[in-house]
């Protein structure tokens, strides 16, 4: 069993004062034999050193990541840094850092950062955390499809760095003892009995075309054609002509076909050649279907979501939405975080940060887990 406890700080000013106030609300708490924290804050907490220092005075270790706002059952802010630790008898938990990440070396570096904490093990571990690098070279599904072949498809839960203004130099990911280096992925493993439940939604079935395309020339995540037609054809057939400005509010919903639930994924632009750079996988014989980003959709599927959250009688809640519900949400901004703790209050404690991606498990039919990336949607993970 695991027990989850938070600790919420604004203070950016004054790094004692910091540090004394989160301490103060984890130090009564009964940490057991095994712990890890985790950490979401605005990328200043790192520049003045509030994060480090604080991390300095836990007996444990922790890994974090910058996010555009974040939350706990008692507070939310933009600028804010929210903590989260999980702790358990049973459950070991173990954690790891790469160097810098790029499209020559990762798959390498995750694979050695993943074999250090596992060799802290005595088997493979149930559960993965993970906060991975937001990249210019390397789209977040190719490092999630590394991370589930080098892992051997154990749950990888976790998202990509965001920041306030979505700047690269200011979006980090980091692990307690380590100097924070721009573009490296933290991870954190649990060890034992973790039977954590998944919950993701993103576009509501009436805000997604009924009709669904079949991809008929891709590579990776470059999209090529779909319907024998160029992407961007088979779009005007539709009735959508965007540009590379605003193709990233074009949701895609692609089913790959296996028995697991579709996934929402972003166009990240058009390139010369008429093809579409895409945020996922997009393979020949998958379908798509065009969505669209709504106020009430993304209320919606937040709501749906933590219809089945409350259902589960677990000790800590773990959520990282897309940074795009966020920013869609203006003016009113505030309004999931709002419906999530209006929800949630009372029920268990919770940590919840807007982050670049989302990586989360999505069961097929046979109840088996596939680790996928996604956009756009409402991602949790009930410890």
């Amino acid at each position: 069993m695991i027990s989850m406890y938070t600790a919420y700080t604004r203070e950016l000013d004054n790094i004692d004062k910091a540090v004394e106030e989160l301490l103060g609300q984890i130090g009564p708490v009964a940490l057991k034999k095994n712990s890890v924290g985790l950490l979401n804050c605005h990328s200043d907490f790192l520049e003045e050193g509030i994060a480090e220092a604080f991390c300095k005075k836990l007996p444990f270790d922790v890994i974090g990541m910058t996010t555009m706002a974040t939350a706990d059952q008692t507070r939310f802010d933009t600028y804010g840094l929210c903590f989260a630790v999980l702790t358990s008898d049973e459950v070991i938990f173990t954690t790891a850092a790469t160097g810098p990440l790029d499209a020559d070396n990762y798959k390498e570096e995750i694979g050695e950062a993943y074999a250090r904490a596992r060799g802290k093990l005595p088997g493979d571990p149930a559960l993965v955390i993970a906060y991975f690098p937001t990249l210019r070279d390397v789209g977040g599904a190719s490092m999630v499809t590394a991370f589930d072949e080098i892992c051997g498809s154990v749950p990888i839960w976790g998202g990509l760095t965001a920041g306030v203004d979505m700047r690269y130099s200011q979006s980090l990911a980091f692990r307690h003892g380590e100097r924070v280096i721009p573009n490296t992925l933290a991870l954190a493993l649990a060890y034992g009995p973790v039977e954590p439940e998944f919950v993701v939604m993103s576009i509501p079935e009436q805000n997604i075309r009924e009709s669904k395309g079949v991809i008929t020339a891709s590579d990776g995540c470059v999209l090529r054609e779909v319907n024998g037609r160029p992407i961007s054809d088979y779009l005007e057939d539709i009735g959508i002509t965007i540009g590379s400005e605003d193709s990233v509010t074009l949701p895609l919903m692609v089913d790959y076909r296996d028995g697991s639930s579709p996934v929402a994924l972003s166009i990240v632009i058009f390139r010369e050649d008429g093809s579409a750079l895409c945020s996922g996988e997009m393979p020949e014989g998958a379908t798509i279907a065009p969505g669209t980003i709504t106020q009430e959709g993304i209320l919606g599927t937040t709501g749906k979501s933590l219809e089945s959250i409350v259902q589960y009688k677990k000790n800590g809640l773990l959520m990282l939405p897309c940074v795009t519900r966020y920013t869609m949400l203006a003016p009113n901004q505030t309004d999931e975080i709002n419906l999530v703790a209006s929800t949630i209050a009372g029920r268990m404690p919770y940590m919840m940060g807007y982050c670049g991606g989302e990586v989360c498990p999505v069961r097929d039919k046979n109840g088996k887990y596939h680790n996928r990336f996604h956009n756009y949607t409402f991602s949790a993970c009930i410890v």
